[in-house]
């Protein structure tokens, strides 16, 4: 059940710096590329979503397994 626990909070914090770190991607994107047409950025974006849907899931487990660690050292 702890193991449970640990991953649901690495899914919590991998989720919430993905979201982060592709917002912030998509929005510097957004802006330096405003030349382009719509449509080649709104699939950039797609592509970008795509990505960290699939990144999401196995960062987790590294932050699990730093948890875990870090459980086990006491800290």
């Amino acid at each position: 059940m702890m193991i449970l626990q640990f991953y649901l909070k690495g899914l919590l914090i991998s989720a919430l710096f993905v979201l982060f770190i592709g917002g912030l991607y998509a929005f510097t994107y957004l802006v330096r590329n405003t030349k382009k047409p719509w449509s080649e950025r709104r699939n950039h974006i797609f592509d970008l979503i795509l990505v960290a849907i699939l990144t999401v899931p196995i960062l987790s487990f590294a932050v699990l397994g730093v948890l875990v660690i870090m459980r086990i050292r006491g800290l």
